[in-house]
C-alpha cells in the first residue's frame, strides 16, 4: 500500500537493512506502528493495524 502520509524521520527506526542486486533495501518503523520499506527507487508506506481512513 503506498501513502502520502510523511512519517516523522525522528520517529523512525530501522528494523531491517540489506543489499540486493539493485541496491539497499531498509525496512523502518514509525512509532505510530506504521512500516516503511526504502529502495534508492521509492518509499513504499502501510498503515497500522486498525487505523481505518474514510473520505
Amino acid at each position: 500500500m503506498h501513502s502520502r502520509h510523511v512519517h516523522d524521520p525522528l520517529a523512525l527506526a530501522v528494523v531491517s537493512s540489506h543489499s540486493t542486486s539493485e541496491g539497499v533495501v531498509s525496512y523502518l518503523r514509525c512509532d505510530c506502528g506504521a512500516w516503511e520499506v526504502r529502495t534508492a527507487h521509492m518509499v513504499a508506506t502501510t498503515r497500522p493495524r486498525g487505523d481505518v481512513r474514510r473520505g
